[in-house]
């Protein structure tokens, strides 16, 4: 009754759907609506309306999971009258294979974006892979998360006797990708577990923000440690020492050394030669006190729903880029820390918020300003997330594990062909731009041409060879496999007249097959909504 008098009294047309909660108001996701809602009344934005239960499973099935919901399960959710049933959902998906695997390919592009251009930092996923699906399959607390990639240990170091560590997964990909340098390490980390573009002052003091060339190095010292002097392969972990210590390193094209201090001008405590840098690091990153860490992951996981941040871009935290709603994000950053860095539990309440819940259909123009979220932002899909949906939608290509788990591409495979056109480097995915090479791909590719003919394609022929499905019904079959909804009135009878046109045999068989290619190649079907 309060969630209901509270939605009321700022003349949002939205309907909630209910909380497992008997203090709602005292809820994450309750606080997370009323300062989006203050906001609204304050710069004059109308909401849409709330998202149907088609939109709303479609939607949180590509963000938790990275896919398209099954049709099966999507009717039953269609039908389910409970009115508790969306949480439940989120509940169930959180638990699910889909999510480890979906958010595995999330923090792989957003820790070693190297990954998608250089080959040999591409040979580190599967190690890397492994070891994050571990991390989210046992719900491991983000901050330790964090602490064991930068304190990730090698093979060689730590008491001088060879360890086991190299028949163990470990996240050593990370250092490889950067190839183990000081100053790819201090801008990687600063920018993933802090939200901070330190490297601008690589060279020479940052142009607009604070930071100094000195405080880039004395940042950089805690990776200069690492020895790899040692003969052996380029890059190879298995050769890496480190030297215990308080470390030093040389600014390049001067004579000056610097210690290890870190961002925040704090001196670490070398309580003596045995002490780790890397560890050192780790510790301040994720302490409680550091004023940047917990608030750049809620920030990153805020974009991963709304496609963009409350301060965007979400690795730009400086006194040049302010949050679009600075309450909010310290709300976030509190909550989320005193839930022991429980990334589930800060993804669980913003998809539970009505916020989240929007329908993405503009209904009043005060909408179009997306850091307002009036409505939900219509969001460009991952290359994997496209891939998956083709692969969901058309039965045509058989995963090869039992865990859910798409193999990376081989040369020539069609993985590999959605993978190259549709990979983006760039975070934001409010502003999708098509290429004619990528239309190309999905209009004549020798992919979507098997996906939809009878011979190849499993979903096509159990919808048009099934003998008790008349035509609306088949109609009906192909929009939920490929759209998560059911089609409205007036396509069902424009589709219906089109197949009547065709007649019978190959000529009706062709009308599906141009159905099943026209919603694939849709706007619709490409795009987070």
């Amino acid at each position: 009754l309060v969630f209901m008098c509270y939605m009321a009294c700022f003349n949002d047309s939205i309907i909630t759907s209910g909380f497992a909660n008997d203090q709602p108001e005292k809820r994450l996701a309750y606080q997370i609506d009323l300062l989006i809602n203050q906001a609204k009344k304050r710069e004059g934005i109308i909401s849409t309306q709330h998202s149907t239960d088609a939109e709303f499973m479609r939607r949180i099935s590509l963000d938790l999971t990275g896919k398209i919901p099954p049709v099966a399960e999507l009717r039953l959710f269609l039908a389910d009258q409970d009115s508790l049933k969306r949480e439940k959902l989120i509940d169930r998906l959180l638990a699910s294979p889909g999510f480890v695997v979906h958010f595995t390919n999330i923090w792989r592009a957003i820790l070693i974006p190297e990954t998608s251009t250089d080959l040999q930092a591409r040979g580190q996923i599967p190690e890397f892979d492994a070891w994050m699906r571990s991390q989210f399959l046992n719900n491991t607390r983000y901050d330790e998360i964090v602490r064991n990639i930068i304190d990730v240990p090698f093979d060689s170091n730590r008491g001088g006797e060879r360890s086991e560590i190299s028949q163990v997964l470990t996240p050593r990909a990370y250092y490889l990708a950067k190839q183990l340098k000081p100053e790819n390490l201090a801008a990687g980390t600063s920018r993933a577990f802090l939200g901070v573009r330190i490297e601008c002052a690589q060279c020479h003091d940052h142009p607009f923000d604070s930071w100094k060339q000195h405080q880039f190095w004395q940042y950089a010292a805690f990776f200069s440690n690492l020895d790899q002097s040692q003969p052996g392969t380029p890059g190879n972990a298995l050769l890496v020492r480190e030297v215990a210590g308080k470390p030093q390193i040389k600014i390049p094209d001067s004579n000056r050394l610097v210690d290890a201090i870190f961002l925040d001008g704090m001196q670490p405590e070398w309580v003596n030669e045995q002490t780790q840098p890397r560890r050192q690091l780790s510790q301040w990153i994720t302490s409680p006190q550091n004023p940047y860490f917990a608030k750049a992951t809620a920030n990153r996981i805020w974009s991963l729903f709304f496609g963009r941040g409350i301060i965007d871009p979400v690795d730009d935290f400086s006194s040049t880029n302010r949050a679009s709603h600075p309450k909010l994000l310290d709300l976030l950053a509190i909550q989320f820390r005193e839930h022991d860095y429980d990334l589930k539990y800060l993804i669980r309440e913003i998809t539970t918020s009505q916020t989240y819940q929007l329908s993405s259909r503009q209904t009043d123009s005060s909408q179009s300003q997306v850091e307002w979220y009036g409505k939900m932002p219509t969001r460009a899909l991952t290359a994997e997330q496209i891939f998956a949906n083709l692969v969901q939608a058309t039965g045509f290509f058989q995963q090869t594990t039992d865990n859910n788990v798409l193999q990376r591409p081989g040369t020539n495979s069609p993985q590999a062909e959605i993978f190259e056109l549709f990979k983006s480097e760039s975070e934001n995915r409010l502003e999708p731009k098509a290429t004619i090479l990528q239309a190309l791909s999905l209009m004549n590719g020798s992919f979507i041409t098997n996906a939809t003919s009878l011979e190849q394609s499993d979903v096509f022929t159990a919808i048009v060879d099934f003998p008790e499905l008349n035509d609306e019904q088949k109609i009906e079959a192909f929009f939920l496999s490929v759209l998560s909804r059911y089609p409205t009135k007036d396509e069902i009878k424009r589709l219906k007249t089109v197949v009547a046109l065709a007649g019978s045999g190959e000529n009706q068989i062709h009308a599906y097959s141009d159905l099943f290619w026209a919603l694939l190649n849709s706007s619709e079907f490409l795009l987070n909504h």
